[in-house]
């Protein structure tokens, strides 16, 4: 049994040597270790994830763009448009604005392109699919919204690599008749009553 201290507001037991509350420096290595180990596990964890939602926002950002430009075409009264490029290295898309009120007529290949939005890392375009059947692998392919909102019909098929080397395939169909973005996962494509 311990021994009682006197003196001040009261008795309070006195402290035993080796019987402290705190943890020793093993303890503490040991409870370090245990958390790396659960972090390291974590991260191998989130890091497989990864590339779906790289997949998935950026095809995500496509449908937003999709009905955007859409949208700019049908309140300016004057086609405007979107630019694939399907390269090795690279594969983003630029938007291709209304002619000009000095030139109204001015071909979609002369227009100055906007911006363009990279895909994010490890993502490409697989494919441009047009109703139809057509479609594009590799190159560069503008889709042309109407100011009447009826045209630009097409799917973009989004692919990344998963860490076992399979594909992520997720597909941005646009259709210009029902004015719907779809996303799906794999290929997607135009039925016969769509065309």
């Amino acid at each position: 049994m311990g021994s009682m201290q006197r003196g001040g507001s009261g008795a309070r037991p006195a402290r035993v040597a080796g019987g402290g509350a705190g943890l020793t420096l093993i303890e503490m290595i040991m409870v370090i270790l245990v958390l790396g180990i659960l972090f390291s596990l974590t991260t191998i964890t989130v890091t497989g994830l990864t590339p779906v939602y790289r997949v998935r926002s950026a095809s995500r950002t496509l449908g937003a763009r999709i009905e955007e430009l859409r949208a700019i075409a049908i309140s300016t009264g004057r086609p405007l448009g979107i630019r694939y490029t399907l390269l090795d290295d690279q594969n983003y898309y630029q938007m291709i604005p209304p002619a000009s009120e000095e030139y109204p007529d001015q071909p979609i290949e002369d227009r100055k392109l906007g911006l363009k939005t990279d895909l994010p890392a490890g993502v490409r375009f697989r494919r441009i699919t047009f109703p139809g059947g057509r479609s594009l692998e590799r190159g560069a392919v503008n889709v042309v919204f109407s100011p009447m909102g009826n045209t630009g019909s097409h799917v973009a098929t989004i692919e990344g690599k998963a860490k076992e080397s399979s594909s992520i395939l997720l597909s941005v169909k646009f259709n210009a008749i029902t004015a719907t973005i779809d996303f799906a996962e794999g290929e997607a494509g135009f039925e016969t009553h769509e065309s």
